[in-house]
Order: structure tokens, then sequence, then C-alpha cells
């Protein structure tokens, strides 16, 4: 029988690939590792060996090969990772330089409930210590704003018109893949809570009116109004929305919804110091929800006047 060099024996190679939960917003990355198998003689002699037979050794080898595979297998489990996808180029730098650029300045945001169809919005626009911003599809009475906030790809593939001539600054999540040149793409941290650096990401939960109130504090704006979150499960009319009914979500399930967003906003106001929350106003008589006596409430009506008077 001839002796076995076993240093020309090459060990096998097992592909393993890891398991990847992917939460809403979080980039799809596919790991793999290459596991080396352990060598059936690593624990013999390097000289001398002496082989049976044929059939024995290769007996001995899918064996010891077995073994070392569920041992290797045992060490490296399947590993679940959430991996948020990274903002795109050059938006961290973009979210550093909005800090303070409210400073002296008033911000208006005009959420989708139908009370902005109620409001005098329109007197609101070509004031210079005022910037404007829309949540989700914009209200034509004050387009374009100075700034648009959506953080879900469904409000692209519907107001795509609008984007395509819109040439102001954009903010949304990193879910939304397609970007123009002011585009501001912001990470998303899971869960409830308030961002004080949005450089980190913010806190979407299950309102975008949520999201850009951290952005809005981190502007530094005097003060924020903010029209439309209405969270009415009755609506006006029976409308949820200014514009009627969102053709993506089940007007019935969308007002339960507003259970668990009035959820994140509790959680702001015990978070908020309250010089904070001052610095907010809720102008709509339509929602009811308790967190909003935590800051100011306005009737949206009447409210118009009084902030032309303030700026």
């Amino acid at each position: 029988m001839k002796n076995i060099d076993t240093n020309r024996i090459k060990p096998q190679l097992i592909r393993k690939h890891t398991i990847i939960k992917v939460p809403p917003t979080i980039k799809i990355v596919s790991l793999s590792k290459t596991i080396k198998l352990e060598e059936s003689h690593k624990s013999q002699p390097q000289s001398h060996t002496r082989i049976p037979d044929q059939q024995k050794q290769k007996q001995i080898q899918s064996a010891v090969s077995t073994k070392s595979l569920l041992k290797t297998r045992q060490k490296n489990k399947p590993i679940i990772k959430y991996i948020t996808r990274e903002p795109a180029a050059g938006s961290i730098e973009k979210i550093l330089r909005l800090k303070n650029t409210g400073i002296n300045k008033t911000l208006i945001i005009i959420a989708n409930g139908p009370s902005i169809n109620e409001a005098q919005l329109d007197k609101l626009t070509d004031i210079p210590s005022i910037d404007t911003l829309s949540i989700n599809k914009p209200f034509a009475k004050v387009w374009p704003t100075t700034y648009w906030a959506f953080f879900d790809q469904s409000q692209l593939r519907r107001n795509e018109d609008i984007w395509n001539t819109y040439n102001g600054t954009i903010f949304n999540s990193t879910s939304i893949k397609r970007q123009k040149k002011d585009s501001i793409q912001f990470s998303n941290i899971r869960g409830h809570g308030w961002s004080y650096n949005p450089s980190k990401g913010i806190h979407i939960g299950r309102s975008s009116t949520y999201a850009v109130m951290q952005i809005a504090l981190w502007m530094n704006y005097n003060h924020i109004y903010i029209f439309g979150c209405d969270m009415n499960p009755d609506g006006l009319d029976g409308k949820l929305h200014y514009y009627g009914t969102n053709p993506d979500v089940d007007p019935t399930i969308r007002a339960k919804r507003f259970t668990q967003e009035a959820e994140y906003y509790d959680n702001a106001a015990r978070i908020l110091k309250p010089e904070e929350r001052a610095r907010f106003t809720f102008a709509s008589q339509y929602n009811q929800w308790p967190f909003v006596d935590q800051f100011n409430k306005a009737d949206h009506r009447i409210i118009v006047n009084a902030i032309l008077q303030r700026v």
C-alpha cells in the first residue's frame, strides 16, 4: 500500500447562507460565508498512514466529514440581522447643514386631513419669515412649498408628475430609492422615541407628520404650526383626507391606525421638555386625542390671521 501525503488533501468547502429578516425600509443584504471542514486526517501522523482499502477509506472520510459539518453548523447557527439602508450619498452632510436654519422663522406643516380645506393657508405663502412643508400629497393652494416630505414609496408612485417638476427640498426615508438633487434621506429608527439628531435617523413610526416634527425641532424654528393632523376616525363628511380617499389603504383600516399613531405623540409629550412642546401648535379642531393637550392647540379656521400678526 502507498503512503498518503496529507498535505495534498484539499479541504471540502460548504457554502452557508445567513438568514436576514427584512422589516420595512430595510435594505436587503445577502450574506454568505465559506466554512472549511476539518481535515479527516488532522490528528493522524503525516507519514506511514495505512489505508485498509478504498471502500473503507471512503466510509471513514464520509463519517468524519459529516461529524465535522454538524459540529461546524452548531457553532455557526443562522443569524438574523436587521440592516438599515444607509442614506444616499451626501444626505448626512445635508442633514447637518439643516441644523438651526429655522432660527427666527416660522414653519407651517401641511398634513392631509380634510380640515385644510377650511383653513386660509394661501395667506401664508410668499412670506420671507415663513417656511412651508407639504406632507405626502401636496395641497394645491400652497404649492410649491419650501419643503416636501413623504416616507412611503406609494406617495412617489401616486405623485410622480409633481415629483418631476418640483425643485424644492424633499425629505424621504431610505426606502425611497429615487432621489433628486435636493433630496435628503433619513434612516428610520424603529420603535417609539424622539430623535434629537436626525443625522443618526428619525422615528418615522406610523406618521409622516411625527417624523417631520423631529426634523423641524432640529432646524430650530421659533414656532411650528401643524395643519391637517386631524386623526378623526369619522373624517369630515366621511372623508379622512382633504382629497377624499387614499387608494392604497382601506378607510376602515386607516381610521383604526390613528390609535397607533397617537401612541407616538403621547410618547413625544413625555420625552420633550415643556419649552420644546410649546414650540408646536396643532391647528385642527377635529383632533381630539389627549396628546394635543400636551402641546398647543388652535382652531384651524381662525389661527392663520393670528400667525400673520406674530411674524
